[in-house]
C-alpha cells in the first residue's frame, strides 16, 4: 500500500508543471496570437534566421531533402484541422511524395488538458510504431479539431487500435496515464519558445514562416524559392 501511495503521489507531482504551462500558452495563444495575425496579415514570409530542427521529431518524406516544412500545431486547434485537411495533401502530391520537401510536426499544447491527452497519445504511438503515425495523426487531427468533439483516453485508443494496430491498446493507455512522453512535448515546448511561435498553425519552409498559413500559393512559392536556391 505504500509503494502504491508513493506512486500516485510521482505521478499528481508529475502532472502539476505540465498544467501551469497550458494556462500559459492558452494566454498566449489567445491574446499574442491574435496579435501575430493582424500584425502578419499583409505579407507572405517573415525569415528567422534559422530553420526547426528536425531530428527526433515526426517527420514524413525525406529527412535530407532540400526543404523542410514544419508545422506547429495542436490537435484541438480547429485551424490545424483546416490545414491538415486541406493543405497537407497538396504539399504530398507537390512535394513530399518526390522527395523535394519533408513534413514535421512540433506539439502545441494550447487548449489545455484535452491537447495534452492527443499529444501524449500520438507521441507515443510516434515512440512506438513511427511507421504508422502519420495515419494515426492524421485520423486525431479530424477528430478532435473539430467544434465540440471531447478528447478521451477511450477515443485515442479506438483511433490507435484502427490507424496504429501495431501499439499495444494497454501499454498505449498506460503511457498515456502516465505521461511516459512528456520529455518529448516538453522537448517541443522548448523549440516552440525558442522560434516565439505564438498561434497555431504556425508552418514554417526552413527559415520562413509562413504569415499566412491557409495561403497555398504563398507556402508554394517558399518552397520553389528554396528549391532554387538548393539546385544553384
Amino acid at each position: 500500500m505504500k509503494k502504491v501511495a508513493q506512486t500516485k503521489r510521482k505521478n499528481t507531482n508529475k502532472k502539476a508543471p505540465i498544467k501551469t504551462l497550458v494556462v500559459i500558452t492558452l494566454a498566449l495563444v489567445i491574446v499574442l496570437g491574435a496579435l501575430l495575425f493582424v500584425v502578419n496579415s499583409g505579407g507572405n514570409t517573415t525569415a528567422v534566421g534559422d530553420s526547426p530542427p528536425i531530428e527526433d521529431v515526426p517527420t514524413t518524406g525525406d529527412e535530407n531533402a532540400p526543404v523542410s516544412i514544419v508545422e506547429f500545431g495542436d490537435y484541438k486547434c480547429p485551424g490545424c484541422g483546416t490545414w491538415d485537411r486541406e493543405i497537407v495533401p497538396q504539399l504530398y502530391d507537390d512535394y513530399v511524395d518526390n522527395g523535394d520537401a519533408s513534413l514535421s510536426y512540433y506539439n502545441y499544447i494550447g487548449f489545455g488538458e484535452e491537447s495534452l491527452l492527443a499529444s501524449l497519445s500520438a507521441q507515443t504511438v510516434y515512440n512506438e510504431a513511427p511507421d504508422q503515425f502519420w495515419t494515426y495523426h492524421h485520423a486525431l487531427m479530424q477528430q478532435a479539431s473539430q467544434q465540440g468533439s471531447q478528447v478521451t483516453t477511450d477515443l485515442l485508443l479506438d483511433l490507435a487500435e484502427e490507424h496504429a494496430p501495431d501499439v499495444d491498446q494497454e501499454e498505449l493507455e498506460e503511457a498515456i496515464d502516465n505521461q511516459e512522453a512528456m520529455p518529448s512535448i516538453e522537448h517541443d515546448q522548448e523549440v516552440i519558445e525558442e522560434f516565439n511561435v505564438q498561434s497555431t498553425p504556425t508552418i514554417m519552409v526552413n527559415d520562413q514562416v509562413i504569415d499566412d498559413p491557409f495561403d497555398y500559393d504563398a507556402i508554394q512559392e517558399a518552397i520553389d524559392e528554396e528549391l532554387t536556391a538548393a539546385s544553384s
